[in-house]
């Protein structure tokens, strides 16, 4: 497990319980100074600590940053326009912690137009990837799904799973996936192999990965 996936998951978690919790929406966002100290009282986290793992969390999609312009006047009377930043947990934040709904939002790759590159499809919930590797995807999907759903397995440790199942099919995307990352990936996945209700689609992901493997 990355050392960050547990301040990750600190920080998601505050996000959406102010989410969930929060009266009106436009109070929902918070400020990073806010959320450093909020972090630091619950998970005595460093501002650094918050700082680079909200940046981390904003690029890949599970929070979102709420960007309004606000003005204010100097002692001068100069009217001055500055924006104001905050922060909230985003759709794929709130589909991951709620294990997903049926009103989740289309995948972007639904949208793309793909029928000009050769030897790439597009299976399971909008995932891109190479064709030569379709039923490994969708057995990947069948795994996310699992391993979502399992009550076996504790959410820091589904947190960690969904990371390492996104790597593998993004490099299932390409026409020549990079084997190193997708070992590295597979390697921190079997740690779930021992969970009962995960041992069948675990084995079938891994037989279909071993020919790309080995």
């Amino acid at each position: 497990m990355n050392s960050e996936d547990s301040k990750r998951d600190a920080i998601l978690r505050f996000l959406y319980e102010r989410h969930k919790t929060t009266r009106g929406i436009a109070k929902i966002p918070i400020g990073i100074r806010d959320l450093q100290r909020e972090m630091k009282t619950r998970a005595e986290m460093s501002q650094q600590d918050v700082a680079s793992n909200l940046d981390y969390l904003v690029q890949v999609g599970w929070a979102r940053e709420v960007v309004r312009d606000r003005s204010f006047k100097t002692p001068r009377g100069m009217e001055i326009s500055q924006e104001q930043v905050k922060y909230k947990i985003s759709d794929v934040g709130i589909n991951h912690l709620e294990a997903g709904t049926v009103f989740r939002r289309a995948e972007a790759a639904r949208r793309v137009n793909i029928t000009n590159v050769r030897g790439v499809t597009i299976v399971g919930d909008g995932n891109i990837v190479n064709a030569s590797f379709t039923d490994l995807a969708r057995a990947l999907d069948e795994l996310d799904a699992a391993v979502a759903g399992s009550d076996d397995l504790p959410d820091e440790q589904k947190l960690d799973a969904a990371g390492d199942l996104a790597t593998i099919r993004g490099q299932l995307a390409k026409p020549s996936p990079s084997v190193s990352i997708i070992k590295t990936a597979w390697t921190s996945l079997g740690r779930i192999a021992d969970v009962a209700t995960l041992t069948e689609v675990v084995a079938r992901v891994a037989t279909l990965l071993a020919p790309l493997l080995s």
